[in-house]
């Protein structure tokens, strides 16, 4: 059986993409961390000229700001983005029709 997407609730879709922008945004917030604590781990014996202008602990106060501002940021833009791409879905489906799929009953 055939049926056709006419229309996506935006709600739900920016729903949707918020919650994935936030787990997004805590894995990229992870591994911006542990690049930071890496970085201050190893950069004083590679750089010291660097890092001596540079406050101690600066790369745990960095990769824990990673940590806590990527998720809110990454599902900020992620409902922002599924409203866009809900919106202009509904209103290129209008015009040229939805995507088909076929379903099994």
């Amino acid at each position: 059986m055939k049926k056709e997407i006419k229309k996506f609730d935006i709600g739900s879709v920016a729903k949707m993409f918020f919650f994935i922008g936030l787990i997004i945004g805590l894995i990229a917030g992870i591994v911006f961390a542990i690049a930071f604590v890496v970085a201050g781990a190893f950069g004083p014996q590679l750089y010291p000229d660097m890092y001596n202008s540079i406050p101690p602990n600066t790369g745990a106060l960095v990769a824990l700001t990673g940590i806590v501002a990527f998720p809110i940021i990454y599902a900020i833009f992620g409902a922002i983005s599924g409203i866009i791409f809900a919106g202009f879905y509904n209103i290129i489906a209008r015009a040229v029709g939805g995507i088909k799929a076929e379903f099994i009953e």
